[in-house]
Parts: C-alpha cells; sequence; structure tokens
C-alpha cells in the first residue's frame, strides 16, 4: 500500500473516531434533538448500548500505535475525554 493512501486511511480513522467522540457526547448529555437517528427514538437501553460499543470502539483504537502516533494532542484529549465520560456514565 502506497504511503500517501495508508496516511489517508488513517485520517479517515481519525474523523470516524471524532465522529464517535462527539456521538458519546450527545448520548451522556441526553440529546434527542439531534440529527442522529439513533438519538431520536430509542429508549435508554438502546442509547446505552451504543453507549458501550462506542467507547470499546474507541478504547480499542486508543491501544494502536499507527492511530495514536497520528493523532494531534488535540484530538488525543478528545478522544480520551469522550471515553472517561462514557465510562463515567455507564458507572
Amino acid at each position: 500500500m502506497a504511503d500517501s493512501e495508508q496516511q489517508q486511511k488513517i485520517q479517515g480513522s481519525i474523523t470516524a473516531s471524532l465522529e464517535v467522540s462527539s456521538f458519546i457526547g450527545d448520548l451522556v448529555a441526553g440529546v434527542t434533538g439531534s440529527s442522529d437517528l439513533r438519538l431520536k427514538s430509542e429508549n435508554i437501553y438502546q442509547r446505552k448500548t451504543y453507549l458501550v460499543r462506542s467507547v470499546s470502539h474507541l478504547k480499542r483504537l486508543m491501544t494502536q500505535t499507527w492511530f495514536t502516533e497520528s493523532l494531534t494532542i488535540d484530538q488525543f484529549t478528545t478522544l480520551n475525554n469522550a471515553i472517561v465520560s462514557g465510562e463515567d456514565y455507564l458507572g
């Protein structure tokens, strides 16, 4: 795989993970007016299921050197904060 193609895939993973962190923030805040269809009519059990999956996904990515070495400090902090807030919410 070409280096630039690999970099594009890494950046795609970072963009997606930042969207997941935003989704976690919405779930924790209990936002139901979001444009995300999963948040509009789901019950608390379904929301917690989404939260567990999203936090697990971010935690898995944060163990990957190829991923963490490509993050800026702000991105790392954003993702880490989403994991912490999600875990706190699930308590």
